[in-house]
């Protein structure tokens, strides 16, 4: 039987090991195949000479916001992801219990890439473009709405989502909100649903701290916008990670970039690489009014700040295929170029820059390392590629 695609003399990324190897890799009704044990071209329908490029696992964008019909500020899942090396992308709970539904209708079952999604602990979801953001008082929350609709799509939804900033706390709920949904996410987790707590950490109020916040967090929940710069953040006056977040990580609790394009900033990231303090999960928090504009672009836009940031390659590639993965609870499907897999393949020019990057505060640094999308591959078939590729 032929082999229906030869991706040859490529850079693999082993994304367990951390490490490239020159290599071919093989595909064969829609899966990663067994090499020959003679290599013969003739016995390939198609094959692509990757010489010099790097051949990764398909990227995984893990947190952006893909409600394109029921929201305001949805991007188009089939421009943000396949384009951009993406076969697998999360949503970060735009959609409550009572428009989620809609959302898989309408958006979810449409997208190229595979899709989940985190559900918004709020009954209607995120109103982030409205004056008044959702409301976030915990007596409003509806632990039954929120079982049923995990009992409707248990293989889609990927967690929790509740927002821990001014915005949905004002100065009357403290961590209250946070308590009521980690509550209900352990109910979930209890009856079988996979289910982490997923926070947005973002310009609290002054009766919550960030000490407070890490404390209610165990292994396997995700901190969204760990970098960002508004009001207290991870970090010391001295520069040094605080002690909850060093322990949280302890715990097992992930640490997610989560980029956009207010959250973050370079004397933060830089902070953090004098730390040795790197993201565990690399998204992009891609919105409708930040798709393919700066400094928020895309995930290979947030993967290019990293690196001008000091992050190495590999824990780069990591933190966008096999770490999300393993947060999604999807590692036996995604993240990984391994026969029986899914061959959901990116094939990447890693070129040298020296292109200035800007963050939104105004602080410029030169840039090293830009990625470059040639091909993407999903479920074995060849879904965008570059016409000089």
């Amino acid at each position: 039987m032929k082999y229906d695609f030869l991706i040859k003399n490529g850079q693999v990324f082993d994304s367990e090991a951390g490490k490239f190897s020159v290599g071919d890799v093989y595909v064969r009704g829609g899966k990663i195949a067994a090499a020959p044990s003679v290599n013969e071209e003739s016995e390939v329908n198609t094959v692509i000479d990757a010489k010099d490029k790097f051949v990764v696992p398909g990227l995984i964008d893990e947190h952006l916001h893909l409600d394109l019909y029921g929201s305001m500020i949805g991007v188009n899942g089939d421009l943000m992801c396949i384009p951009n090396g993406i076969t697998t992308a999360c949503d970060g709970g735009t959609c409550g219990a009572s428009n989620f539904r809609q959302f898989y209708n309408s958006n979810i079952i449409r997208y190229e890439a595979s899709t989940y999604s985190y559900l918004n602990v709020q009954t209607f979801g995120n109103k982030s473009l409205c004056i008044h953001e959702e409301d976030h008082d915990p007596k409003d929350f509806r632990p039954d709405l929120i079982e049923n609709t995990f009992a409707k799509y248990p293989d889609v939804l990927r967690g929790l989502k509740v927002r821990m900033c001014l915005g949905t706390l004002g100065n009357e709920q403290g961590l209250a909100p946070l308590v009521k949904a980690k509550e209900i996410s352990e109910d979930l987790k209890s009856k079988g649903y996979y289910c982490p707590l997923v926070v947005h950490y973002d310009n609290l109020p002054d009766n919550v701290k960030v000490a407070d916040l890490f404390n209610v967090l165990g292994k396997g929940d995700i901190v969204a916008h760990v970098f960002q710069v508004k009001r207290e953040t991870i970090f010391e006056a001295n520069g040094k990670v605080k002690d909850a977040v060093l322990k949280a990580r302890e715990r097992g609790v992930l640490m997610d970039d989560c980029h956009g394009r207010v959250h973050w900033s370079f004397p933060s990231l830089s902070s953090a690489v004098k730390e040795n303090f790197y993201p565990d999960i690399i998204s992009s928090d891609a919105v409708r009014i930040s798709e393919y504009v700066r400094p928020g672009f895309s995930l290979l836009f947030a993967m290019t700040v990293q690196s001008a940031a000091g992050m190495d390659l590999e824990k780069i590639l990591k933190a966008v295929t096999i770490n999300p993965a393993k947060a999604l609870g999807i590692a036996d499907k995604a993240g990984i170029i391994k026969e029986g897999y899914p061959a959901d393949i990116a094939i990447l020019d890693i070129r040298g820059t020296d292109m200035q990057l800007t963050d939104n505060y105004g602080n410029t640094v030169d840039g090293n390392k830009l990625f470059v999308p040639l091909l993407t591959m999903k479920s074995g078939r060849v879904a965008f590629r570059q016409i000089f590729f």
